[in-house]
């Protein structure tokens, strides 16, 4: 379908960047190619220092803005640029080193059609991940309606680059809250829940989700500040809700993923005995850090590039399994 730029959109397309200009053009071009073609495309450059505008200036489509923040501010602050620029009532999100499936709009926007939920204003689905050359669709469950305890018990889409919600809705809670450097997403759809808003979800791959080493270890500080804030604003609500348990396995889970960075930044910085002191560490969110101690006696005994081969060899492993199954069947 071709649409005149006078048309008003009936989606606002939300992209923040900083520094990915070698991963932008992916991320963008799976924008314009969406089967559905209504809709306006915000890049929120959050004060680049590579050259993100020369990208952009490559793409001539008329559907799209370039706002340029000139300094960098956080995702949160970025994404809640957008969201005051848009034009139309439905935003959806894309990471910009992520990338669309052609027919993520068009699904998502059928689903909330085909719905008789007043309270609907969150879209979400499922989305392959790509890490090492390798794709595979993780285990999510979908949930719909009212998901506030699934989110309180630790259910949570990877990835904002899933979602589609109503511009009214997040404007009701403000957006993402700009105070947390981590969490942020999780922090909004826990208070989208919170005010009554319901999710939609779509039952097949709109995304695909990329691993790079841009991304790997992120800001360690970022990862604990923003548990901590986390923790201060939703941990009385998850024990009451939800109990001391789940709240605890929550912790534990999420400390014991930024305890496992530091153990392989450590190993790369040849700090191996402090390595060995945060896997130590992993023992107090027992049982829950029993995977990650696994990681990470691996990552201290074999290195980054050795935890890497064996992780590459599973999923070898595994995709040739998978394979002779169907071939089975």
């Amino acid at each position: 379908m071709s649409i005149s730029i006078q048309e008003q959109p009936i989606v606002s397309v939300v992209v923040p960047t900083f520094n990915r200009a070698n991963f932008l053009p992916r991320a963008i071009s799976s924008i314009l190619q969406q089967t559905f073609s209504n809709f306006e495309l915000i890049i929120v450059d959050d004060g680049s220092t590579d050259n993100t505008d020369e990208v952009v200036k490559e793409f001539t489509d008329p559907r799209i803005m370039f706002l340029a923040l000139g300094k960098n501010y956080g995702g949160g602050y970025a994404r809640n640029q957008g969201i005051k620029a848009a034009s139309a009532e439905l935003i959806a999100f894309l990471d910009s080193d992520d990338e669309w499936l052609p027919n993520k709009l068009e699904l998502q926007l059928k689903r909330l059609q085909d719905s008789d939920d007043p309270d609907a204003t969150v879209i979400y689905g499922l989305g392959y991940e790509c890490a090492e050359g390798q794709q595979k669709i993780p285990s999510l469950v979908l949930y719909e309606g009212d998901v506030l305890d699934h989110l309180l018990r630790g259910w949570l889409p990877p990835t904002t680059s899933l979602f589609m919600v109503k511009r009214s809705a997040l404007l009701g809670v403000n957006g993402f809250d700009e105070s947390l450097p981590s969490f942020q997403d999780y922090d909004l759809w826990l208070s989208l829940a919170a005010a009554n808003n319901h999710f939609l979800a779509v039952n097949q791959p709109l995304i695909i989700r990329y691993f790079h080493d841009q991304q790997i270890r992120g800001n360690l500080v970022a990862k604990s500040t923003g548990l901590e804030i986390f923790k201060t604003k939703w941990g009385e609500i998850m024990k009451q809700r939800v109990g001391y348990i789940e709240y605890w396995r929550f912790i534990s889970l999420k400390t014991s993923i930024i305890q496992l960075i530091r153990v392989g930044k450590s190993v790369e910085d040849g700090k191996k005995l402090l390595a060995w002191g945060y896997v130590i560490g992993l023992l107090k969110y027992l049982p829950w850090s029993a995977n990650m101690i696994i990681k990470g006696i691996v990552l201290s005994t074999l290195g980054n590039n050795g935890y890497r081969a064996i992780f590459l060899f599973k999923s070898r492993i595994n995709q040739l399994i998978k394979g002779y199954k169907t071939y089975q069947y």
